[in-house]
């Protein structure tokens, strides 16, 4: 297992485009388009759609469901077990929340597979608790 470094965290956000639990990969062009207008369709100015070359890459989208200001949602590593692609996702709550909704997701790059991933859960809460 690698952790996932900052160059392949293509977006993060915690607006409202994705109301539930969402682990998705993205290994095209034409889905790669329809998620990210998804994803930043609350952004006043939408940010441009990063290229990325899904000959070599695809990419990952995990976001948590409704959660509160503060909470966060990671890819925190990649790798192999048992010669499959994994994914580490990281949840992390905030023991003092604050009011609000808030819906985190993040977008990473990873090499290109074509076995499906498996996402592992792994859910804490910050260091202040």
């Amino acid at each position: 297992m690698k952790p996932v470094q900052a160059d392949d965290r293509v977006y993060y956000d915690d607006a409202t485009a994705f109301r539930d639990s969402t682990r998705l990969t993205i290994s095209d062009q034409d889905t790669w388009r329809s998620t990210w207008l998804q994803a930043t369709q609350a952004q006043a100015t939408p940010p441009a759609l990063p290229e990325i070359d899904f000959t070599r890459y695809m990419l990952l989208l995990v976001s948590a469901g409704r959660l509160k200001p503060g909470d966060e949602i990671h890819v925190d590593s990649l790798g192999l077990q048992h010669g499959r692609p994994v994914a580490v996702v990281r949840t992390t709550v905030n023991c003092r929340p604050f009011p609000g909704d808030a819906y985190p997701l993040e977008i990473v790059r990873m090499p290109r597979t074509d076995s499906a991933v498996t996402f592992i859960e792994r859910r804490g809460k910050t260091e202040d608790c």
